[in-house]
């Protein structure tokens, strides 16, 4: 008896456009009609946005302003110290995507030096006037010579990539701030981007760890621990960030009389507390989506609470959770406007102090519509990545 040979499935084909827009815009009266409308109203929009975009409005209020919105009130002659940290930070991008891509060329690579190419070409088109345009070619060399490099070295294990990270960042951090022989530019001289990114960045990496013990000591069966976890979530989450903001501004003083805290690292702080408490509710959620029979069947097999909360129910909890986890981050780098609000000259700051600037007046919407470009292309990639992660996760999963 011959065995049945089993066919291939033929590959999904992909509806045409024609027939796609008849089954989804136009499969009914009313669809069709409601596109029509919508159709409409967006030719009307884009034609007067298109318009004052490229016949009204002046954009050269961003070259003239290019410096003030990324570093701030930053000393002049003192930029080096911010390119040297750039080049730091893309050498070492370069040289862990190459050591992670052995193979082939990431896409993240691809898109940075599309990115790149793209800003350069910008530079050229607006003729920009700005002294550090002629770094950014040497960042891009940077970045490529150190992903081949990468690839040639040895392989790196994920804790020697997050020690060379973290020692990375504080090199970073010294090198735009710290005594170099010409004495040191404080904290309230950052300002632009560059404020920007580092709260942002150190929000993120500290509140990440913070919200997972959070979401532990919630679970913990000890009711002090338990209980202040529970207590630190709820206040946290209840009260809006800009008075998290305001209350870092005047208690940390309060409590800590003796020591000076400048309003950069207590903004810091604001932003750490608020996002792990966020983070910590995801994680409680993401902790309950854990079946019970993968924690029995860990104690069975001889581990302890802590190992198999670490090594079972933790990274199963972190992967159900991992959209959410990146939308708060998407959240809390665009929440450091706020900052703006105390007194800090964050990027939202800056673009303030430019459209009341007697010399800009009226030229509000070019400035808010840069910043906006300038936080889109952040968050953008933030987006796509965790999009790639989960996919990858799912993959795993299988």
């Amino acid at each position: 008896m011959k065995q049945a040979t089993e066919l291939p499935l033929p590959a999904p084909s992909r509806p045409e456009p024609l027939k796609w827009v008849r089954e989804n815009l136009f499969n009914g009266v009313w669809n069709s009609l409601l596109t029509i409308i919508t159709l409409v109203l967006l030719f009307f929009f884009l034609k007067g946005a298109l318009s004052w975009a490229f016949t009204q409005a002046r954009w050269d209020v961003i070259p003239a302003n290019f410096r003030l919105l990324m570093v701030g009130p930053y000393p002049q002659e003192s930029l080096w110290r911010v390119w040297a940290g750039v080049m730091l930070l893309n050498l070492l991008a370069g040289m862990h995507l190459g050591n992670s891509n052995r193979t082939r060329i990431p896409a993240e690579l691809r898109n940075t030096w599309l990115t790149f190419l793209v800003i350069i070409a910008a530079y050229s088109a607006l003729q920009f006037s700005a002294p550090s345009a002629k770094f950014l070619p040497a960042v891009f060399a940077v970045l490529t010579v150190a992903f081949f490099v990468g690839r040639a070295i040895k392989s790196i294990s994920t804790l020697g990539w997050t020690i060379t990270w973290v020692v990375g960042f504080v090199a970073f951090l010294f090198l735009i701030g710290g005594n170099l022989g010409g004495g040191a530019v404080t904290t309230d001289l950052w300002g632009g981007l560059l404020l920007t990114f580092l709260l942002a960045v150190v929000a993120i990496v500290a509140s990440f760890p913070l919200g997972i013990l959070l979401a532990i000591g919630r679970k913990s069966s000890l009711p002090i621990v338990s209980g202040f976890c529970v207590v630190f979530i709820e206040v946290v989450r209840g009260v809006p960030l800009i008075a998290v903001l305001f209350m870092a501004q005047l208690f940390l003083p309060l409590f800590l009389p003796d020591v000076r805290i400048d309003k950069v690292l207590r903004a810091m702080v604001a932003l750490t507390i608020f996002s792990a408490a966020y983070l910590a509710e995801y994680l409680r959620g993401g902790l309950q989506a854990v079946p019970k029979g993968q924690d029995e069947a860990a104690r069975a097999m001889g581990l302890t609470g802590t190992q198999t909360m670490i090594l079972i129910v933790l990274p199963q909890a972190l992967r159900a959770v991992v959209p959410a986890i990146v939308g708060q981050f998407i959240s809390l780098f665009k929440d450091t406007s706020l900052v703006a609000i105390i007194g800090l000259t964050d990027l939202l700051g800056v673009a303030n102090s430019i459209t009341a600037n007697s010399n800009y007046i009226g030229l509000s919407k070019e400035v808010y519509i840069g910043i906006t470009l300038i936080y889109l292309f952040f968050t953008i990639p933030m987006a796509r990545a965790s999009r790639a992660v989960e996919a990858r996760l799912n993959e795993s999963k299988r």
